[in-house]
């Protein structure tokens, strides 16, 4: 079944959506990817730039064939002027090797014999240094079978959580449960797996999941769900760094590309909705009648994904100019479509926070700081009507139960818990406020404040913070005394606990900020310290 999916997947692929899957394979081999054309933002001439593993410079041109083959009739009206840039111009890229290149045309489809025989002629001419090599349909299931699949699970229900993957309406969120089922299997990050057994076999593991994972959001990537895609690749992103400090291994070599491209994908994916934000006049979607029940979640989702790319981008520059001036524009606007619809919103609204903390000196961010811990403080009082469900609840869940739309055999859990009296998101809110210096303000706060248990789901292991669901941990419930000095209490809100999560995800806030768009509830008071010193160091640290 695993053969006839792939040949499925590539006969409906259209570049887009088989480029990242093919970029994974060149690192599976031991290239070295330096770019990946992003369709959107940057553009270097070429799709895939790459240095092979003897350290000559590659460069390959995309098409996409599905159910079919290149004739020559369109091999010379649209492929051949490309295919002579690519086998005669500089490739311009900082860092690239010098040419000649070995050049290639990769299709998922098929070369007719008069299209080899071209191709052939072009590459017998001397004015064309760089020559040329076709990579078709063939070739690529033959690589997918031999980097990938072999360690894919292969029970039939983990086949089935596959499939349905793959045949999951692609304008929906993606089903990140049922591809972390399958990326456990494989990375050994189930509790009854024994470790993989070394180094080498948990860099083919990787590469094996990084293929399943392009191939399962590739329908995603066709219908253009930016956020599908980036959920898809943020997860597997995290997933890589769990494997690797559950198993003791250091993050280099194909490992550590892997883990370059996958957030690559992620970005790439967050730069596309930004485009295509930026080109919206009204983030309306879909029916204008049943609209307006989602707007507030879509909008606040969107505030904290855009937010995760202007701060991968102030580190990383992957925005053109205009791009980026005018998302810093949005970003610092007034934003009154925000819906707390639950505490998981607050994972959307502190990235936000903290990226205009860093951009604008006023105090007005202090004071959307105040408001939001007010928010959550006084909705979730011990009595209040209207408390705010726990992030561990989507929002679909809890749209469901407001407007009694559950199904008869599904679970409504969400009407039994009771959410009033306690708070995951107060406490690290609140070591947020603290670190504005609003004395007066914390002090009004805290009898509310006080009254709350403070929940907080801690991992035994540190690896486990990258998992959708912790196997070994304790639920801490923390109660604040009557009284606190503040002294202290300013001293907690930026002290740092070591060993809370990896290391390699506490190195890549902006990877910490897209988790918990993936999982709100990994939304926690370490992280979210963690966090801001490594996009603001020094916020908040009056005196200490």
């Amino acid at each position: 079944m695993i053969e006839k999916l792939l040949e499925n997947w590539l006969d409906n692929a259209s570049e887009r959506s088989y480029q990242v899957p093919f970029v994974q394979i060149l690192s599976a081999q031991g290239y070295r990817v330096v770019h990946s054309t992003r369709h959107t933002v940057l553009e270097y001439g070429k799709d895939v730039l790459a240095i092979s593993p003897d350290g000559a410079g590659c460069v390959y041109q995309l098409k996409s064939h599905p159910h079919g083959r290149m004739g020559l009739n369109e091999f010379r009206n649209e492929v051949q002027p490309q295919l002579v840039q690519l086998m005669s111009q500089v490739a311009a890229y900082p860092g690239f090797p010098e040419p000649p290149y070995r050049a290639h045309l990769v299709s998922n489809g098929y070369f007719d014999e008069e299209v080899q025989r071209a191709v052939d002629d072009l590459n017998r001419m001397p004015s064309y240094p760089n020559k040329v090599s076709l990579v078709s349909r063939g070739d690529l299931l033959d690589w997918c079978n031999r980097y990938g699949v072999p360690l894919w699970p292969g029970e039939l229900k983990d086949s089935r959580s596959l499939l349905e993957i793959f045949l999951w309406d692609s304008k929906d969120v993606f089903p990140t449960t049922k591809l972390s089922q399958l990326i456990d299997k494989i990375l050994a990050l189930e509790p009854a797996q024994a470790n993989l057994s070394s180094y080498p076999e948990y860099c083919r593991a990787v590469s094996s999941s990084a293929l399943l994972t392009g191939i399962a959001v590739s329908g995603f990537a066709e219908a253009q769900n930016h956020y599908a895609v980036a959920s898809a690749w943020t997860l597997f992103a995290v997933s890589i760094i769990a494997a690797a400090d559950k198993q003791r291994y250091n993050l280099d070599g194909t490992a550590a590309e892997t883990l370059r491209l996958a957030e690559s994908a992620a970005i790439d994916a967050l730069s596309q909705l930004w485009n295509e934000v930026m080109e919206r006049k009204f983030l309306v979607e879909g029916d204008a009648f049943s609209d307006p029940e989602v707007y507030g979640w879509r909008y606040t989702t969107l505030l904290g994904l855009l937010s995760c790319l202007a701060l991968y981008d102030d580190t990383f520059s992957c925005l053109t100019e205009e791009s980026r001036t005018r998302l810093e524009q949005w970003l610092t606007q007034r934003h009154s479509n925000v819906d707390l619809w639950g505490e998981a919103a607050v994972a959307n609204l502190v990235p936000w926070f903290v990226w205009l903390r860093k951009h604008d000196a006023t105090p007005r961010v202090d004071f959307e700081i105040e408001g939001l811990v007010r928010a959550v403080i006084t909705r979730n009082q011990g009595k209040s009507p209207i408390p705010l469900a726990s992030p561990y609840y989507s929002y679909e869940k809890i749209a469901r139960s407001r407007l009694h739309l559950q199904e008869d055999s599904e679970s409504s859990l969400i009407n039994q818990e009771t959410f009033a009296g306690s708070s995951f998101t107060a406490e690290p809110l609140f070591h947020m406020l603290v670190r504005t210096n609003l004395k007066q303000t914390c002090k009004r706060l805290w009898p509310d404040f006080t009254k709350l248990l403070h929940r907080a789901c801690v991992p035994d292991d540190p690896w486990e913070y990258c998992t959708l669901a912790i196997r070994s941990g304790a639920d801490d419930t923390k109660l604040y005394p009557p009284t606190y000095n503040w002294a202290d209490l300013s001293k907690e809100a930026i002290q740092l606990r070591s060993g809370f999560i990896p290391a390699a995800l506490a190195a890549r806030p902006y990877l910490v900020a897209l988790w918990w768009q993936v999982a709100p509830y990994r939304y926690t008071s370490e992280s979210s310290k963690i966090f801001v010193e490594g996009v603001f160091p020094g916020w908040g640290r009056w005196g200490f």
